[in-house]
């Protein structure tokens, strides 16, 4: 609704401010007063193709758009001076209101040979770029950087990508008055790129494909306040789906009852607490053959996330592993013992024949207080789940009606009042109000996701803030185009193993680099051929 009384009101007020121009050009006057009509009556009188309406009716491109229609109204009335444009856009309208009121309106016509020699061709192709590009990143793919270790080892920090929105379906973007090319904060300057208001209703083009229990997702972090579209973009992978049950034990994930598969090329990570006898670890040695960080302490506090190896003794340890790798590491002479950390739910009678710190570690992993548990920091705990142990939880779908009870309001609460934007309250007797009615069940109105790093130990996931809306999904990363270590050295800096690689292929991970390279040396080669031919 927003939205719509938003176009009304900018239509009424471009009709205010410009219809003497319309009249000027034997045009009616109540054209520049009828959303989108005015624009394709404008884009007739500025002689230009009938394709720009559809690119003005793109949010965040119809920004770009408008400031060039500005300036294409302004030329064909020879109000020419790159100021008057400048004058119009900053006065929101104002300026082109004086015109059309206190100036003798002459429609003179589009002049090539004058935009050629005044404005130049370079500004032309400049703001024709910004419009192609963005175009592309809203509707096709957008470049992505793996800024933290959550995802670490199948999607890792460094890692660039090109994440795809078409997979999923391509996300009309909800927030209309935007900077191109930017996501939510302007660079060097930290202040927001949007305008929140208005908002255009969810809408998604159809998807080539559902998201699926496996998938590696990018989507908006549910918990900021913010647009849905501007909230920060989170990348993990999806382990639940809609209607899935979800249980993990002992670090095992559940859904419905079956164990998660991984898909190929996915590496997960968890936390072991190791035992040598006081030899200390080489730590080129772990980077080259297991790709382990084992910074300095330089190194990380400037690189917190980063590292991989704790030493908390002359001879204790707590590291992130692979599975595939564990026995490699408990096969070294100077390792005498490994056990994976696995966090108990309080109350769980603990081993006593576990070493002393790893039952430390455990504990202060089991205090942790996790969704669906309020977060109000007085140690409330409805449900008893560790980041190993958790569940089981249902993942609502869109259709699915559940009963409310005083438990798993904590699991629904801001989906039903959040997500879904119903007024929800509860009375001291407990009883749940939505929208005002007395309401002992609920229908699910959208569809959502359990989003979990496979870095399982070292990531803020679902299991901290709980589900992710349908449309919060962004899209699916499909490329890494680049791979930059920087805890590597000189040319090893460049993963070249990862550079032109699939995400989501099947079996071995392969580098399609070289093939790259080759195709482009032998274009250049027909490309210089045939030049030499023409010359001759």
């Amino acid at each position: 609704m927003e939205f719509i009384i938003f176009t009304l009101v900018q239509a009424l007020w471009f009709g205010v401010i410009s219809w003497k121009f319309y009249v000027a050009a034997d045009r009616k006057a109540w054209e520049a007063f009828v959303p989108v009509y005015n624009t394709y009556v404008l884009v007739k009188i500025a002689d230009r193709p009938w394709y720009w309406v559809l690119l003005y009716c793109i949010p965040v491109v119809g920004v770009v758009m408008g400031i060039i229609m500005i300036y294409e109204l302004l030329h064909v009335f020879k109000f020419r001076k790159t100021w008057q444009t400048a004058a119009v856009m900053g006065s929101l309208g104002l300026y082109l209101g004086y015109l059309n009121y206190k100036e003798k309106l002459k429609y003179w016509g589009r002049e090539d040979a004058y935009i050629k020699k005044n404005l130049g061709e370079g500004v032309n192709s400049i703001f024709f770029a910004i419009v192609v590009a963005t175009v592309i990143r809203s509707t096709t793919f957008e470049a992505y950087t793996i800024p933290t270790s959550s995802m670490e080892k199948s999607l890792m920090v460094g890692d660039f990508l090109f994440v795809s929105k078409m997979h999923y379906g391509v996300r009309i973007p909800m927030t209309q008055l935007s900077l191109p090319l930017v996501h939510n904060r302007i660079p060097f300057l930290g202040t927001p790129s949007y305008v929140s208001w208005p908002q255009i209703p969810y809408l998604r083009l159809p998807a080539l494909e559902d998201v699926k229990a496996g998938d590696p997702v990018v989507f908006n972090y549910p918990m900021d306040a913010m647009p849905v579209d501007k909230k920060e973009n989170y990348v993990k992978r999806c382990v639940g789906t809609p209607g899935d049950t979800l249980t993990i034990v002992d670090r095992t994930v559940f859904l419905n009852g079956d164990a998660f598969k991984f898909p190929d090329n996915s590496y997960p990570q968890f936390l072991y607490y190791i035992k040598t006898d006081g030899t200390s670890f080489n730590k080129d040695w772990l980077k080259k053959k297991f790709d382990i960080n084992y910074l300095t302490s330089d190194e990380q506090r400037k690189y917190p996330t980063d590292q991989d190896v704790y030493q908390r003794s002359q001879n204790e340890y707590i590291m992130f592993l692979q599975e595939r790798h564990v026995d490699a590491i408990k096969s070294l002479p100077a390792v005498k013992s490994i056990w994976p950390i696995s966090a108990e739910r309080p109350g769980t009678a603990t081993d006593s024949t576990l070493p002393a710190g790893l039952l430390q570690i455990q504990a202060g992993q089991a205090e942790e207080i996790l969704f669906p548990n309020p977060d109000t920091g007085h140690g409330e705990r409805p449900y008893n789940d560790t980041w190993d142990n958790f569940g089981p939880i249902y993942i609502p779908q869109a259709g699915a009606t559940i009963e409310l009870t005083e438990k798993n309001l904590h699991s629904y609460r801001r989906v039903i009042a959040e997500y879904e934007g119903h007024d929800l309250k509860i009375t001291k007797d407990r009883k749940v109000y939505i929208d005002g009615n007395e309401s002992t069940t609920y229908t699910f109105e959208k569809d959502y996701y359990w989003m979990m790093g496979d870095n399982r130990h070292n990531s803020l996931d679902s299991r901290k803030w709980g589900y992710v809306p349908s449309d919060h999904i962004v899209g699916k990363p499909v490329f890494i185009w680049m791979s930059y270590d920087k805890h590597g050295e000189g040319l090893a800096k460049i993963r070249t193993d990862r550079v032109f690689t699939l995400v989501n292929a099947n079996g071995e991970r392969t580098s399609y680099f070289w093939y790259f390279v080759v195709f482009v040396v032998l274009y250049q080669i027909v490309i210089t051929i045939r030049r030499k031919r023409k010359a001759a």
